[in-house]
């Protein structure tokens, strides 16, 4: 894609929060981490692959240690994913039992709803994990997706991507971001829209492209503000002993 830059760092300066988003398949977990900056200009940081059976541990261990790593920018500072997203459409029982831990982390389970539903909608703890689960209504995150890859100028809601080697935005990549396209459809003798995969992609980075806008409403930041390791540090309050009375 012709948007593409080199950053020269891990995580660029203008970048105030990560976030993450997890797609779950039978043979591996794909992920990927974006930075936000003011107006919601964005930045790709990260796209991987986890390969192993999400049914055994170490999968879910590697993915815990990406999700809890701290991020490098160029001066040193250091930054952590602030919110992540894990679609548990798939191997739900497992998705659930990794995120009931881990909530406290902002690390939620997400289940995915067609049709024109806002991009996230208020949690629901009506299910078998008893955990926090948000429906991300997908075509509306896709709409604001397309609406943002057309934007030419660097500034508010533009979408940047890395050239850096190892940051995973390759070809493939932008033909899974671009894997899918609404076209009309008449169902019931009524007149819709609707998104369908183009036929020889995969459409994994479209879909976590998705997750982390949802994770980013989630989170709701204040995207002025950089969300360090340093400034997210919980302050120690010190009380002040008393001063006992001397007497005369």
């Amino acid at each position: 894609m012709n948007r593409s830059e080199f950053y020269y760092c891990e995580v660029p300066e203008n970048v105030n929060v990560l976030t993450c988003g997890v797609d779950v398949q039978d043979n591996r977990l794909e992920y990927e981490i974006v930075g936000w900056g003011p107006d919601e200009e964005c930045y790709g940081i990260k796209y991987g692959v986890i390969f192993g059976n999400p049914a055994e541990d170490f999968v879910w261990n590697e993915l815990d240690d990406i999700l809890d790593k701290e991020y490098s920018y160029s001066n040193g500072e250091k930054i952590k994913i602030l919110c992540a997203c894990i679609d548990s459409g798939h191997m739900t029982d497992t998705v659930y039992a990794f995120v009931k831990t881990r909530e406290f982390r902002r690390i939620f389970a997400i289940k995915g709803v067609a049709g024109e539903r806002e991009i996230v909608s208020k949690p629901s703890r009506n299910n078998k994990g008893r955990i926090a689960l948000f429906s991300v209504g997908v075509d509306s995150g896709k709409d604001t997706i397309f609406s943002r890859l057309q934007i030419e100028k660097v500034g508010a809601k533009y979408c940047h991507f890395p050239l850096d080697e190892g940051t995973g935005y390759d070809e493939t990549y932008f033909k899974g971001l671009t894997s899918e396209k609404k076209v009309n459809v008449i169902k019931k003798g009524v007149k819709k829209s609707e998104y369908k995969l183009i036929s020889g992609r995969r459409n994994e980075p479209l879909d976590l492209r998705n997750y982390n806008l949802a994770a980013l409403k989630i989170a709701n930041p204040n995207l002025n503000k950089k969300y360090t390791v340093d400034a997210t540090k919980p302050v120690k309050v010190v009380k002040k002993r008393k001063i006992l009375s001397k007497g005369i």
